[in-house]
C-alpha cells in the first residue's frame, strides 16, 4: 500500500471536480493545513462545524473532506471571541487539513447534481438546468510500437483519454511502420545511431475534453518507449461537453407521486411544497442542489413545470406559482448525498491507486432544521 498526502487526493480531487467550474466567489480547496500532510485517515462531511471536529477529533483523522467550505467569510482576526473563530483555532491546534468542492463539484459531469438526480431514479438522459462551462473535444493520435501500445493506451485511458458519452476507454488503432534514423546525441530506445530502424508501430486515436490535455501528455510521455513520442493533436468543432447546474428528467410524475418520491429517497419526513393540483402531472422535472430558486426561470424554458431544490423564499415560491411553477423544498440538507457518493469515489481511487487510506463518513451531522 502506498502512502498517501493530502495533495494526493488534491489531484484527484480537481480530476473528478476541476477547480475551473467552480463559482468566482466560491473559496473552494484548501483552507487549512499543508499539502503536503500524510493522510492515513480522512472523514467525508457536508459542513465543518464543532461536532465534526470533534468526531474527527475522536477518530485521529488527518483530512476532512467538505462539501461546503469552512470559511465563506473573510477573517479580520483569529481569536477566540466569535464561535466560528473558536472552531478554526481548534481545527489548527489540532493540525487536521480542512479540502472543500462546492460550486464545483455542483457543476462536475458526475458530481452532486448527478447524485441527486440518481437518487430520484431520473432517466439517464438528462439535461442541464444551467449551463455554466463548455468545454471543447481534442483528438489525439500517437504512433507507439506495437508491443509497447497497450502500455501507452492504459495511461492514456487512466488520464481521462476516450471517455466518449457514457462509454469509456474508447480508441481507435491503424497497423503501420516507422521508420527513423537516430542522430548523434540521441539514446534510442530501438535501433542503432546513424542507422536507419523499421519499427512495427500503431497508431492510437482517442478524444478528450480539452482541460485534460496536459494530464493526458503527461501520461503519453510516462508510458511511452521512446525519449521522443510522435503524435499529433487535434481540435473538434463537432463535440463539446457542458457541465452545469441541475438536472432536469422526462418522469411523467404528479407533484404528490414526486412529493413521496423526494421523501422517500432524501429520508426526510416533512418538507415544504407550492402547489395548486397535488395531482398534476409533469413531463419534465428538475431537481437543483443547494438554493437554486433563481435558477428556476431557466428550467422552466427547458419545458420542466416541478422543481425541486432548497431554501425557497416565500416570494420566490409565489413567483414560481404565477408562472406556472410546482416547487418541492426538502431543504439544503439533501445535499449530505455528498457523504456517501464521495465515499464511494474515494473508495474507488483507495483501490486502484493503493493507497494506504481509512475512509469514514461523518455521523454527528444531521439537518440544522427540525420539524414538529
Amino acid at each position: 500500500m502506498k502512502e498517501v498526502q493530502v495533495q494526493d487526493i488534491i489531484h484527484e480531487m480537481e480530476r473528478f471536480a476541476p477547480p475551473h467550474l467552480a463559482e468566482n466567489w466560491d473559496p473552494i480547496g484548501l483552507s487549512f493545513g499543508s499539502k503536503e500532510t500524510t493522510v492515513k485517515k480522512v472523514l467525508i462531511a457536508l459542513d465543518v462545524d464543532a461536532h465534526t471536529i470533534k468526531e474527527a477529533e475522536s477518530h485521529e483523522v488527518d483530512l476532512i473532506l467538505t462539501h461546503h467550505p469552512a470559511i465563506f467569510k473573510s477573517l479580520k482576526t483569529l481569536n477566540d471571541e466569535d464561535s466560528r473563530r473558536k472552531e478554526f483555532i481548534q481545527l489548527i491546534q489540532s493540525d487536521i487539513a480542512v479540502y472543500s468542492a462546492h460550486t464545483n463539484i455542483d457543476a462536475a459531469e458526475y458530481g452532486m447534481n448527478e447524485w441527486l438526480a440518481d437518487a430520484l431514479n431520473f432517466p439517464k438522459e438528462r439535461e442541464i438546468v444551467s449551463e455554466v462551462y463548455e468545454a471543447a473535444y481534442k483528438k489525439i493520435a500517437v504512433f507507439v510500437p506495437k508491443d509497447s501500445s497497450e502500455t501507452v493506451r492504459q495511461a492514456m485511458h487512466a488520464a481521462g483519454a476516450g471517455e466518449v458519452g457514457a462509454y469509456k476507454d474508447v480508441s481507435y488503432d491503424i497497423a503501420g511502420t516507422g521508420h527513423f534514423t537516430p542522430q548523434e546525441g540521441a539514446e534510442p530506445n530501438r535501433g542503432e545511431i546513424n542507422q536507419q530502424k523499421s519499427v512495427d508501430e500503431v497508431r492510437i486515436e482517442m478524444m478528450f475534453p480539452e482541460d485534460k490535455t496536459s494530464a493526458i501528455l503527461q501520461s503519453l510521455v510516462q508510458a511511452h518507449p521512446y525519449e521522443e513520442p510522435v503524435f499529433d493533436l487535434y481540435t473538434i468543432e463537432n463535440q463539446k461537453q457542458t457541465f452545469g447546474y441541475g438536472r432536469i428528467g422526462t418522469m411523467n410524475q404528479t407533484t404528490e407521486e414526486m412529493i413521496s418520491s423526494v421523501k422517500s429517497a432524501f429520508n426526510v419526513d416533512h418538507l415544504r411544497y407550492s402547489s395548486y393540483d397535488l395531482s398534476r402531472k409533469h413531463k419534465k422535472v428538475a431537481i437543483f442542489g443547494g438554493s437554486g430558486e433563481d435558477y428556476y426561470k431557466e428550467a422552466q424554458r427547458k419545458g420542466v413545470t416541478l422543481f425541486i431544490t432548497g431554501d425557497v423564499s416565500y416570494h420566490g415560491a409565489q413567483d414560481m406559482l404565477r408562472d406556472g411553477m410546482d416547487v418541492i423544498d426538502p431543504g439544503h440538507f439533501i445535499e449530505s448525498i455528498f457523504i456517501s457518493k464521495m465515499s464511494e469515489v474515494l473508495n474507488t481511487w483507495k483501490d486502484s491507486l493503493e493507497w494506504d487510506l481509512e475512509i469514514i463518513e461523518v455521523s454527528s451531522q444531521k439537518d440544522v432544521f427540525d420539524f414538529k
